[in-house]
């Protein structure tokens, strides 16, 4: 299967005959128009793993960007994104991007054509995800201009984010009118996703349509009452339904990016720690989700000699089906190097420490650490689970949607009054539940008598939508592409000021800079673009969407 999805992806694209001195610099390089004339069902392969891959890469598994924004991991050497430098750059993610929706959108043609109905709906959801991570990053983007390149528009015009959301969101209802009325079947070997069950592919464009209106209702015109009427609908309700696909293990080409193939679990996996911010929400949560994710500290702190009475303060200890050894070490202040440290640990007591949100310049004392070779090497903080070092798993997948995030905008959409049916409290806490499924945990009895986690129903609407936005920062751990844009419109929960971020020094960046390569290729479209920006292309402009 792997095989013929590699040939496949190798024998989509023929190029147009064009002159390189006319085309933007991008589409030399590989953005260029494609002709799709590959079967239905191997375009929908292709697409799915595509898009799935893509997606959650942006979020953290490829890019470290987003994740380490958001508080999921910080960089424990390459320290950079601690402080949103990266930001500071021109982003060419977009590039990414669009490379796939030339393949989306030549499928949506090709469809269309054949009077493939189905196959053409499937393929607008896949276009409505791709643009609006595309302008959700970005702001204005080229939607109806760019990819054209093949039809002479070498120099496409931006489009106002506030004239783009509206399409995406037809998309979506359009694909929910030509899945069911598709006569052809959808192929259930290639279907990757959904093995052709059409109801599923309904549920996920109106899932992704709650979310683009979620996103947009604080400037949308008649969002609200839009919301209302999809809440009504087919959506995902269990996580069978939730949009993700496996990695598989055999060809680094499929597998997680965080796996052994591409870096080991004592060498390159190192540079990337669990945030604090991350660790100590679901140690206050006493949620299990901490033994899946986070391994314990190779040398944790303790203050008493009584830890160090057995084999040395040595432990091995066996977590969600993994081993790990730790040795406590005590904080012997007669030793002149632990004494100068001691002032910097934070966490003692404990085998699970994150690496503060925000440190840069001080890294090799996170947590009192002093010990080590390089900066890659810390032995205060916890490293990410060997799960996550996994090439694959059932537990890590390529997650576009998920069942447990669409409850918690039904959550949010209940307490703002957007919809009137159910609870807050009863969407909030399938959510949570279908969060710990997602991962193979159960929702304990008691999970809900823990303050953190209890749902304030006579609470105000704020104490309710904290509560609402800790659980769904949780759910999306590692999908950092959505948690980002969720944060950024929620300021949800509250990490903007934690750790060496209290200060307020560095501002949370709003948008990525557009690729150099609108600059030097497309400079008259994107200076009037950047024109409509209120600090110019800098990572602080907002956009439509959060003004």
């Amino acid at each position: 299967m792997k095989k013929q999805i590699s040939i496949v992806l190798l024998t989509l694209f023929i190029f147009a005959s064009c002159s390189k001195q006319l085309l933007r610099e991008d589409e030399i390089l590989q953005k260029r128009d494609a002709v799709e004339s590959a079967t239905p069902n191997l375009l929908l392969s292709s697409v799915i793993q595509k898009s799935a891959y893509l997606y959650q890469g942006l979020g953290g598994v490829n890019s470290k960007t987003l994740a380490t924004t958001v508080q999921y991991m910080q960089g424990n050497r390459g320290a950079d994104d601690n402080i949103y430098k990266s930001f500071e750059r021109p982003k060419s993610d977009l590039y990414a991007i669009t490379g796939e929706i030339k393949l989306v959108q030549a499928a949506i043609d090709d469809m269309h054509k054949k009077g493939l109905k189905s196959y053409e709906g499937i393929f607008l959801i896949f276009k409505s995800l791709l643009w609006s991570t595309a302008t959700d990053l970005y702001g204005d983007v080229y939607y109806t201009e760019g990819l054209h390149g093949r039809d002479g528009i070498l120099f496409p015009k931006f489009d106002d984010q506030k004239d783009i959301y509206p399409q995406l969101i037809q998309n979506l209802k359009d694909a929910v009118a030509l899945i069911p009325a598709g006569t052809e079947s959808i192929d259930k070997t290639y279907d990757v996703l959904y093995k052709g069950d059409k109801a599923k592919w309904v549920k996920f464009a109106n899932s992704l349509r709650l979310r683009l209106l979620m996103r947009a209702s604080k400037n949308l015109t008649g969002a609200a009452a839009e919301i209302a009427a999809v809440a009504a609908l087919p959506l995902m309700t269990d996580v069978t339904d939730n949009a993700s696909i496996d990695y598989l293990a055999g060809d680094r080409t499929f597998s997680w990016p965080m796996g052994s193939s591409y870096m080991g679990y004592n060498d390159n996996f190192l540079l990337m720690r669990p945030c604090k911010t991350l660790v100590d929400s679901l140690k206050a949560l006493n949620d299990e989700r901490l033994k899946l994710w986070v391994a314990p500290i190779e040398r944790p702190w303790t203050n008493t000699l009584d830890s160090l009475k057995l084999n040395n303060g040595t432990r091995t200890i066996t977590q969600k089906g993994y081993t790990y050894t730790y040795k406590w070490e005590y904080i012997d202040r007669s030793k002149p190097v632990i004494k100068n440290s001691a002032k910097l640990i934070i966490d003692s007591l404990t085998i699970y420490a994150g690496y503060s949100a925000g440190l840069y310049e001080d890294v090799l004392a996170a947590n009192g650490s002093f010990e080590f070779p390089d900066t890659k090497w810390n032995y205060k903080v916890s490293i990410f689970s060997k799960l996550l070092n996994e090439n694959s798993n059932p537990l890590l997948k390529a997650c576009m949607m998920q069942a447990d995030e669409v409850q918690f905008l039904l959550a949010e959409a209940n307490v703002k009054k957007y919809i009137t049916t159910s609870t807050a409290e009863t969407y909030y806490k399938k959510g949570v539940e279908l969060a710990l499924k997602r991962w193979g945990e159960p929702l304990p009895a008691t999970y809900f008598n823990n303050p953190k986690a209890k749902f304030p129903a006579t609470g105000t609407d704020s104490q309710k939508l904290a509560k609402i936005g800790l659980q769904k920062w949780l759910g999306l751990f590692m999908m950092g592409t959505e948690a980002y844009a969720d944060f950024r419109r929620t300021r949800l929960p509250a990490i903007e000021l934690n750790g060496a971020l209290k200060s307020g020094i560095y501002k949370f960046p709003l948008r990525f800079r557009y690729p150099e390569t609108e600059f030097n290729n497309n400079a008259e479209n994107y200076q009037a673009a950047v024109a409509k920006l209120d600090k110019g292309d800098t990572e602080f402009s907002q956009m439509w969407l959060i003004k």
